[in-house]
């Protein structure tokens, strides 16, 4: 049967590697690929640009392009979602806000009071997205990329019926960062690369990793040399209790450093973590070169001149090829979407799903990031058993608060999102977190919201 593969948001950077992915693998040749892009300019040249591709490979894709998502989705087997509101603009207000108001957050997007901002925006286009799903493809799934993503995930169980997945490609940030730190990875001009440059690398493949926990706050739990399958926990303990934090690798001095008092790595990076692990003090953030994330530098749209000149620059069968042979990211997120349509159940290292006891000192009800099995009838995750006592409180806690925050951003809850903001380990005032309160509605009032 001939899939349909809908991608709503296609105007986001991450529809050129969604683009690779899908003429990678024969398992997609024949579909129907529908990109959602409201602005008709842009959404032009990513139907030519995935015609050209098309054209070139004979893959036999139907291509369409809709301003509409309503005219996109029904029949959609699969959906997938790269929206951000007005993310460039609103992520730099964040930091202001906080900053206003005493706190320092070093990603400032998916946890703690910018993590709730971000969801009282987010929320209610993605649960209008679940109730169009509901509606004009009641069966399809619902593959999720775009943050705050457990608080959009959250909100979705909470207050939809879709089926839903998760996937953030942070297991593979970490997996290159090890090599690095472990001398495995010869590109040695990688342990310099900066927060940007880092979310577009993949790592070598020199060792395997086990990890689990929440989204932006997974603990890698098993290191194994892929080649001959020894235990590198040990080394890598020893690699960094051993070494200072300008010897490691840039973007995980912090990692690394809290490694030597937990006894655990955590992932994916420092800008993710430091707003997770609420031990950070200015003197260690600044040991560790830990600075706020750089947004002015962040691409997460792309404007219709860029996909102009993309869809331009390939105009021959050679460079088309190349293009597609390219892996310039740890995309694994079609691979979700691939597994769902073949037989059999395919290992998948690192997905968003309901705890429901895979790891079992957290609470069911929290979403977690764990390895799972993905086959046609869905995914499951693998019994991970419990983490560390050490570590588990920071999962639990996270997860405990974003389920408050989901039910807040769904309901337009003025009470909820402050219990939230008494909840976060980095407000200890009453005074703070109500004033942070009315200074974050005031912003997002301009958007659509379900606050009055």
């Amino acid at each position: 049967m001939r899939k349909k593969i809908v991608v709503i948001g296609s105007g986001s950077q991450f529809t050129e590697f969604f683009l690779q992915e899908l003429y990678k693998f024969e398992e997609f040749q024949g579909c129907t690929l529908a990109l959602v892009d409201r602005k008709p300019d842009r959404l032009q040249h990513e139907v030519d640009l995935a015609n050209k591709i098309n054209d070139a490979l004979q893959w036999d894709v139907t291509i369409e392009g809709h301003t509409e998502r309503k005219d996109a989705l029904p029949g959609a087997d699969y959906v997938y979602c790269f929206i951000a509101v007005n993310s460039k603009e609103a992520w730099k207000k964040e930091f202001e806000l906080c900053n206003k108001h005493g706190i320092n957050p070093y990603e400032a997007y998916t946890v703690g009071a910018p993590g709730l901002n971000f969801s009282i925006r987010h929320v209610p286009v993605m649960l209008d997205i679940a109730d169009d799903m509901e509606k004009l493809c009641p069966d399809a799934w619902l593959i999720l990329d775009n943050n705050p993503l457990s608080r959009i995930l959250a909100a979705l169980d909470r207050h939809s019926k879709v089926k839903w997945i998760g996937y953030c490609n942070g297991h593979e940030m970490i997996q290159m960062a090890l090599e690095q730190l472990l001398g495995k990875d010869e590109r040695t001009h990688l342990r310099d690369a900066d927060p940007i440059e880092r979310e577009f690398m993949v790592p070598s493949g020199q060792v395997d990793i086990l990890l689990a926990g929440i989204n932006h706050l997974q603990w890698v739990t098993d290191i194994r040399d892929t080649e001959t399958g020894e235990d590198l926990y040990p080394k890598v303990m020893e690699t960094i209790n051993g070494m200072s934090p300008d010897e490691f690798p840039a973007g995980y001095r912090f990692i690394f450093e809290a490694a030597k008092r937990l006894g655990w790595v955590c992932s994916p990076a420092d800008n993710h973590v430091g707003d997770y692990l609420w031990f950070v003090d200015p003197q260690t953030a600044e040991k560790c070169s830990l600075y706020p994330y750089p947004v002015d530098q962040w691409f997460g749209g792309r404007m219709a001149g860029d996909w102009a000149d993309i869809a331009a620059k390939y105009d021959t069968k050679e460079n088309i090829k190349q293009y597609v042979s390219q892996r310039r990211i740890g995309w694994l997120s079609l691979q979700i979407a691939r597994y769902l349509m073949t037989a059999g159940q395919n290992y998948h290292p690192a997905l968003n799903l309901m705890n429901n006891g895979s790891i079992s000192n957290l609470t069911d009800d929290v979403i977690v990031e764990i390895p799972a099995v993905v086959g046609p009838d869905g995914p499951k995750a693998v019994q991970y058993g419990p983490l560390p006592e050490v570590i588990a409180p920071y999962c639990q806690l996270t997860g405990s608060i974003t389920n408050i925050v989901a039910d807040a951003a769904a309901t337009g809850s003025r009470k909820l999102a402050l219990q939230a903001l008494l909840l976060d380990p980095f407000i200890h005032s009453v005074s703070v977190a109500e004033a942070l309160l009315e200074d974050m509605l005031a912003y997002s009032r301009e958007y659509y919201t379900r606050f009055e």
